[in-house]
């Protein structure tokens, strides 16, 4: 796993300094604390900073060239089908690495930009083709890589992360009005957008041409998500073929020469990437880490144990407690735009924990969007039982409802969603809890109406196309919250200590295959993730494969209301967000206060509301001050 970034002015005659594009990459030497390349030719400048994975020698050193200099790439990430791609290429060309990067060059020589369809990883890359005087970004499919731009009619400038556009002095600090809104009704910020004006996200499963001659952008999106379920097949004849598919993702992604573990939550996914980890590993000892809770009613602790011994592991075990509230300012360094998930609190300690023993992890993230794993899956199947009703009857009905209810009730909330055509109802479900009193903590000239948040979601729901409700939300999952939240939540706690992740669930063949199950076998009433349930039960038992869903939660409630003092309240209030205008400061105080107070259903309902505040303020004292 490696970090980059690079420079490109469009006028020929203006070189790119060294000493900038340096200045640059040093930015994001966690990501790749091994070894560090520049290369510069006039007005294109490339960066790479290595973490060594595969080919430890310094065949693997980056930016990489062709055989004659006329192509060279900065690549983040890992291909797992790169030995058979490379076996294609062998015949025709000569390789001087056993990098996966190497082969990338090569494909590109034969296919151009579309050598992106033959790619089966998690990858981001920044590609020069210097004959052609044009530039090629790309990220994987799924975005497990992230990959930042700005452009303007003078230059391109590009990253891993945005700490390398900001160094570079082209990008000003301006922040986006829609993308603050986006953080306070979702907690993180979607690409497109990101927390600056200036700045875009490279969506996943794009690739991205800029023509140096003409300045123009060719953007096209080379694979989607798409259900097209088999015909018959029983339940266990279904799992039978995920097992196989499964099973030979985490094989190939297990392909490293630094020492390799596995995350371990006590969860379905977790505990089957780490079953088939352990037999990939013969007669070594898979290293597996699990991260607990004081308070039992959110640690699957006790779970994770029973899985280690089952499968023999050598497993190692950490608590998080309430303290760790008062890391947020260290996070905010490495999330370099507001992100408020919680869950990154344990990801981060897990993370650390793992590093100490090893270089590269396997996760289970993708098990849930892939094969309905969360609660708003059920509830998308109840609710489209409404949908039989004329539309035009239901949706103003829901929408009077709506207006109403109490503001921030749960009558508001589900009249709200019944209102949505069914492909929105997941973006509403997305939401936490009390938006409009969360939007509320925005001083009124930086806040947005109802309508205009709805439209942020647009473009992901004319994707999900006509598919079954409860595939709807998993489409609307796998386009909108898994590359938004959940891996942006792992690629920046695991790159803030040199840790690679890998995803076996999110390999293109698994998810086509999830794709191909028939809805009403991949999900069952009451039964979410049946499927993946089956192959656990089938190893560990029913009792550990049926019992109740905990997910990667944090005892908020009882944390939020221990780091509610006066003192951080008092700290905010004086803070440049307040300043400035952009946090409305009685409303802040009015949170401080309810939380403090007496009323539980308050605290647990506004928990999240103060852990958003917490985040955006320790993001504005390192990121924006």
């Amino acid at each position: 796993m490696c970090g980059i970034t690079g420079l490109v002015f469009r006028d020929p005659d203006r070189p790119v300094d060294p000493a900038r594009l340096r200045a640059m990459a040093d930015t994001i030497r966690h990501r790749g604390p091994d070894d560090e390349g520049f290369h510069v030719d006039g007005a294109v400048g490339l960066a790479h900073r290595r973490l060594s994975i595969l080919d430890l020698s310094p065949n693997g050193h980056q930016p990489m060239p062709n055989e004659d200099g006329s192509v060279w790439i900065a690549f983040n990430g890992e291909v797992y089908n790169f030995q058979s791609l490379r076996a294609e290429l062998a015949g025709r060309h000569t390789f001087r690495s056993n990098t996966d990067t190497e082969v990338l060059i090569h494909l590109y020589e034969e296919l151009g930009p579309a050598m992106v369809e033959r790619l089966d990883g998690m990858f981001a890359f920044a590609l020069w083709d210097k004959a052609r005087r044009r530039i090629v970004l790309a990220r994987d499919p799924f975005g497990i890589k992230p990959l930042y731009l700005a452009l303007d009619r003078q230059r391109l400038v590009f990253g891993s992360e945005l700490k390398p556009l900001l160094a570079s002095g082209t990008v000003d600090r301006a922040l986006d009005r829609e993308a603050l809104n986006d953080f306070f009704d979702l907690a993180w910020i979607p690409a497109p957008r990101t927390i600056w004006s200036g700045v875009a996200k490279l969506p996943p499963a794009h690739v991205w041409t800029l023509d140096l001659a003409t300045w123009e952008v060719t953007s096209r999106r080379y694979w989607r998500p798409v259900y097209q379920p088999g015909s018959g097949g029983t339940l266990d004849a279904w799992a039978d073929e995920v097992h196989e598919a499964l099973e030979r993702s985490v094989r190939e992604q297990m392909v490293a020469d630094v020492p390799l573990g596995a995350f371990l939550s006590g969860g379905i996914d977790s505990t089957l990437v780490t079953a088939a980890a352990a037999r990939a590993t013969g007669a070594t000892r898979l290293q597996t880490f699990t991260i607990g809770f004081g308070e039992s009613d959110f640690s699957e602790r006790p779970y994770a144990a029973q899985v280690a011994r089952s499968l023999g592991v050598d497993a190692t075990f950490r608590d998080v407690a309430p303290a760790a509230v008062d890391d947020l300012p260290r996070l905010a360094e490495w999330y370099d735009e507001p992100f408020a998930d919680p869950s990154i609190l344990p990801t981060f300690a897990v993370c650390q924990a793992t590093r100490e023993r090893v270089t590269v992890a396997l996760s289970g993230d993708g098990g849930d969007e892939l094969f309905t794993g969360y609660r708003h899956h059920h509830q998308a199947a109840l609710a489209s039982r409404l949908d039989r009703a004329p539309s035009f009857l239901t949706r103003p009905l829901f929408g009077a409802l709506a207006q109403m209810a109490p503001a921030d009730s749960r009558a508001r909330d589900w009249s709200e969603r019944l209102a949505f055509a069914p492909a929105l109802r997941r973006f509403s479900m997305m939401r936490l809890p009390g938006r409009e009193r969360r939007l509320g903590l925005l001083a009124a000239p930086w806040r947005q109406g109802r309508d205009e948040r709805i439209a942020v979601a647009e473009a992901v729901v004319r994707d999900v196309g006509e598919a079954p409700p409860v595939t709807q939300a998993q489409l609307f999952d796998l386009a909108f919250y898994l590359p938004n939240d959940m891996l942006v939540k792992v690629d920046r706690a695991s790159m803030a200590h040199a840790l690679e992740v890998r995803v076996p669930f999110l390999s293109r063949g698994l998810a086509e295959l999830a794709l191909r199950v028939p809805e009403g076998v991949r999900y069952s009433p009451g039964r979410e993730k049946q499927i993946l349930r089956t192959l656990v039960g089938r190893r560990f038992g029913p009792a550990l494969a049926w019992r109740t869903k905990q997910g990667f939660g944090v005892p908020l409630a009882p944390w939020m209301r221990a780091a509610a003092t006066p003192a951080r309240e008092r700290s905010i209030l004086e803070g440049d967000a307040v300043r400035q205008g952009v946090l409305d400061p009685a409303a802040v105080s009015a949170l401080f206060a309810a939380v403090r107070g007496p009323d539980d259903r308050w605290r647990v309902h506004r928990g999240d509301e103060l852990f958003a505040l917490l985040c955006l303020d320790a993001w504005w004292r390192r990121h924006a001050a």
